[in-house]
C-alpha cells in the first residue's frame, strides 16, 4: 500500500500522471503508436488472468503480435522457445495454460514480456535501442528456486542493455539483484540509491517499524537482512 504498483503503473503508461510525463528516447508515452511502444517496453502486471485453454506456446506467442500482425514467423517461435527456455519452461510449451499451478502461470507471462522485448538478435542486444521491462511482483507464488531463475532472467536482460524497475517486497532478493533501489513509505520517497545506500538499519527500521539487522558476509557480494 505505499504506492509501488502505482509508481509502476505511472512509469509504463498504464495510469494518467497528476503531473509531469515519463518520456523514452526523448518522446512522451502518449506520442507513440501502441505498436512502436509495445516494441520498447512490455510490462508484467501482479495478476494476469487467462482462461482460455491455449498452449503455453500460444500465450507466449501473443507477446510477438506487434511484429507479425498474427502470422508469427521461423523467428518468432525461435524468440518463444528461447523466453521460455530463460524461465525454465522450455518441456512446458505444448502444455494446456489452463492446467499449470499459480507460479507456473506466471513464469508463462514473464516469458511472453521478455518475448515482447526481445533484441533483434543476442549480439545486437546493446547496440539496439535501450527497451524496459516492468515487472509488478514477479517472485509471488514461485518457489524459492523460481525466484531466482526469474530475478536471474531480469538480471540478464538489464546485463544485454536493457533496462528493469521491478516491484519486491523480500529486502535480500532487492540487495541480491538490484543496481538502484527506490524505497516509497505512504506514497513517498523514503531513500534512492545503490543497494548499499538503501539498505542499512535506520532507513529500514523507520520504514518498516521493526528491528533489522543488516550482516555483511565475506563471502557474498551483498548484504543479508534481518528482521
Amino acid at each position: 500500500g505505499s504506492g509501488k504498483s502505482t509508481v509502476l503503473g505511472g512509469l509504463s503508461g498504464a495510469l494518467p500522471l497528476a503531473s509531469g510525463c515519463i518520456k523514452i528516447a526523448g518522446t512522451s508515452l502518449d506520442a507513440w503508436s501502441l505498436d512502436a511502444l509495445a516494441k520498447r517496453r512490455a510490462v508484467l502486471p501482479q495478476d494476469s488472468d487467462l482462461s482460455f485453454p491455449f498452449t503455453v506456446l500460444d500465450v507466449v506467442l501473443m507477446g510477438r503480435s506487434a511484429y507479425n500482425r498474427g502470422l508469427e514467423t521461423a523467428r518468432d517461435l525461435e524468440i518463444t522457445h528461447a523466453a521460455l527456455l530463460r524461465v525454465g519452461l522450455e518441456r512446458f510449451a505444448e502444455r494446456r495454460y489452463t492446467t499449470l499451478s499459480g507460479g507456473e502461470r506466471q513464469r508463462v507471462h514473464l516469458a511472453r514480456v521478455l518475448a515482447q522485448v526481445w533484441p533483434a538478435s543476442e549480439s545486437q542486444g546493446r547496440a539496439s535501442s535501450t527497451r524496459y521491462l516492468f515487472l509488478d511482483e514477479p517472485t509471488a507464488s514461485q518457489d524459492l528456486s523460481a525466484q531466482h531463475r526469474v530475478l536471474q532472467s531480469a538480471r540478464d536482460f538489464a546485463d544485454q542493455g536493457g533496462v528493469v524497475v521491478a516491484v519486491l517486497h523480500d529486502l535480500n532478493q532487492v540487495a541480491q539483484y538490484a543496481d538502484q533501489v527506490l524505497l516509497l513509505s505512504e506514497g513517498r520517497t523514503a531513500c534512492l540509491g545503490e543497494p548499499r545506500e538503501v539498505l542499512v538499519p535506520e532507513m529500514l527500521q523507520g520504514v518498516y517499524g521493526v528491528r533489522i539487522e543488516v550482516l555483511q558476509y565475506p563471502q557474498l557480494r551483498y548484504p543479508l537482512i534481518v528482521s
